[in-house]
């Protein structure tokens, strides 16, 4: 009878626990880990079909999952529920949170992290409801709301849309709140089906994947996305937006870095849509934290600020360009990365197309050591002072347009530079960026690549160095070109008048001066 009276006593808390913590006037909960961290934040419910504690934290920037192997206790109200006993983290426990960190909010030393001071109110959130077993995203019986009851009808608002020939176009829809899908011990899909070329996007506030869960949906993440070690994102979908829009405000894109253990890790970061665009309005911004092959093909930054933190990488596929539209901003920390990372493109496509402003560092936070700044190996004889600029980019590697502008800020223009050079020669070669008749010398981008075969760079249909059209304004002050042939960069004699500490490295394959051509 006892033992009887304790269960129900123990059943009653839980319920107390969550059913206060999912009301709108519910005070914040605190979670203490079994090795004794503590977290404040919104205890939402135990996942009804996994062992999973689910919450939100406190500013309401993220949800997440939390194993209950890992929760020592939760407390809301005055009213305690223990879950594990006491112990320390294994090792695996340790990397989990070295990769996806506590809260996917907080700020880094090498960030700039203005998403940390951002306001947002508490929303609606859905949940999958059985992690581990994929399931159709649009209809009801996958998800759970916030209470952790299953949803009856789709969360999902959904607007018809018609062309002016009046044929129906892909629906477009959204669901205002936040959205997990939880970590499971096997992969499983939210899935939109249909043909990717067809199906309409839909908005979400904040989204967060875990281990082993694949979010297969047409996204535009308008709020913080999180997507953590072993999650993927974007798989077979056409396009995926990041971005505040019109709400100008700042948020982050953070990515856990599972890329097994070939380095360079960023070349082989798994993409997250066939194309994406960032927009952040005209004064928000996106911080990019972590490793993320962006976009299968095009990747455009629309408006805005796009920050790539210390050592993170967004990039793009071959056959597009990492493209800024005008009035945008770029920003590049030490050791931050974009682009293909491919060093052979589609013939006359560019690795760069640059319309805004291009900038290496900040006035608070200049580069600290070297910045490799590679680019695409391009045919000389399809290098042109007068370049196209857009998604796809052609006429050099590297191009700023006009309007456009590009600054180093380093904290010695002597010893943190940006090193304009190619893509390293070992990176993964895609066979139908070289003639067909070299196919031979490439190797499938797959577990057990290395890199394109050594004899490839010897054949006469390769090129053999990069070039840059700069049309725009450039505040070089700290700037090696090494690899670059002989004429292939094109620049005014006034621009290169004020570059400050310029140097050549052993690459090119020309003297210094023979290097430039003067236009107009």
């Amino acid at each position: 009878m006892d033992r009887m009276r304790q269960w129900i006593t123990l059943a009653f808390l839980l319920v107390l626990v969550v059913s206060s913590a999912t009301t709108a006037q519910a005070k914040p909960g605190v979670v203490t880990l079994v090795d004794g961290t503590q977290m404040t934040c919104d205890i939402l419910f135990v996942h009804p079909n996994a062992p999973l504690l689910i919450v939100r934290s406190a500013k309401h920037m993220t949800l997440q999952s939390l194993p209950l192997s890992l929760v020592h206790t939760v407390a809301v109200d005055g009213q305690s529920k223990t879950h594990s006993a006491r112990r320390a983290l294994s090792k695996e426990e340790k990397v989990r949170f070295e990769r996806d960190g506590l809260w996917g909010e907080e700020a880094g030393p090498g960030q700039i992290g203005r998403y940390a001071q951002e306001k947002w109110e508490a929303k609606p959130a859905i949940i999958w409801a059985k992690p581990g077993e994929s399931g159709d995203a649009m209809e009801a019986g996958g998800w759970l709301d916030e209470t952790g009851a299953v949803l009856t009808q789709s969360p999902w608002s959904t607007e018809a849309k018609v062309d002016k020939l009046g044929r129906k176009q892909p629906d477009v829809g959204s669901f205002d709140g936040d959205v997990l899908l939880p970590e499971a011990e096997k992969e499983y899909q939210a899935l939109q089906r249909g043909n990717r070329d067809h199906l309409g996007a839909f908005e979400v506030r904040h989204l967060t994947v875990e281990a082993n869960a694949s979010y297969q949906i047409r996204y535009s993440v308008l709020g913080n996305m999180w997507i953590k070690d072993g999650a993927k994102l974007g798989s077979g979908t056409q396009t995926g937006g990041m971005g505040s829009a019109d709400s100008n405000k700042h948020t982050f894109a953070r990515f856990g870095n599972y890329h097994g253990e070939r380095q360079p890790t960023w070349a082989y970061a798994p993409g997250i849509s066939h194309w994406v665009w960032i927009d952040t309005g005209d004064t928000g911004s996106l911080e990019v934290i972590g490793q993320s092959g962006g976009a299968g093909d095009r990747l455009t930054l629309r408006r805005g600020t796009l920050v790539v933190a210390k050592d993170s990488y967004i990039g793009n596929g071959n056959r597009g360009s990492f493209y800024t539209q005008a009035g945008t901003t770029a920003i590049l920390l030490d050791g931050a990365r974009v682009g293909c990372p491919d060093p052979l493109i589609s013939s006359g496509r560019s690795t760069y197309g640059i319309s805004g402003t291009l900038m290496f560092g900040t006035p608070e936070r200049p580069l600290t050591r070297d910045l490799d700044f590679g680019a695409c190996y391009f045919p000389k004889d399809k290098l042109t002072p007068t370049p196209s600029l857009g998604q796809r980019t052609s006429g050099a590697s590297f191009v700023l347009g006009q309007g456009g502008r590009m600054v180093v800020h380093s904290s010695d223009p002597t010893k943190a530079r940006v090193i304009f050079g190619p893509r390293d020669r070992n990176l993964p070669v895609s066979q139908y960026m070289v003639p067909k008749e070299m196919w031979q010398y490439t190797k499938r981008v797959d577990k057990a690549a290395t890199g394109p075969s050594p004899e490839l760079w010897t054949q006469p249909g390769i090129p053999t160095g990069i070039t840059a059209v700069f049309i725009g304004d450039t505040d070089f002050n700290g700037v090696v070109f090494d690899g670059f042939y002989e004429g292939g960069i094109h620049v005014t004699p006034e621009a290169r008048k004020k570059w400050r500490n310029v140097s050549f490295g052993e690459h090119n394959q020309a003297a210094p001066d023979k290097l430039f051509v003067a236009f107009p």
